[in-house]
């Protein structure tokens, strides 16, 4: 691997969301919008995800990861 490679690896910019029946985990996101339980809007360089669903948590808050758990009934891409 070269290291123009491992550069571009370790500074992803990219938004990447990644779905499973008990969690949502969006990367490189660029900001928390509304949150509570039944909502979360998640803005990224393009436009925003709004999660909806029942009992969401965010489980897991870093600088640019989040993940969210919950009754996911809803994700939509803006």
């Amino acid at each position: 691997m070269r290291v123009t490679d491992i550069r571009k690896y370790l500074l992803e910019e990219n938004l990447e969301i990644r779905i499973t029946p008990k969690y949502v985990d969006i990367v490189n996101y660029k900001e928390l919008g509304h949150f509570d339980n039944k909502s979360i809007t998640i803005y990224h360089n393009d436009g925003n995800v709004k999660i909806s669903g029942d009992s969401l948590t965010i489980s897991k808050l870093l600088n640019k990861e989040v993940l969210i758990i919950g009754d996911i009934k809803n994700i939509e891409l803006r």
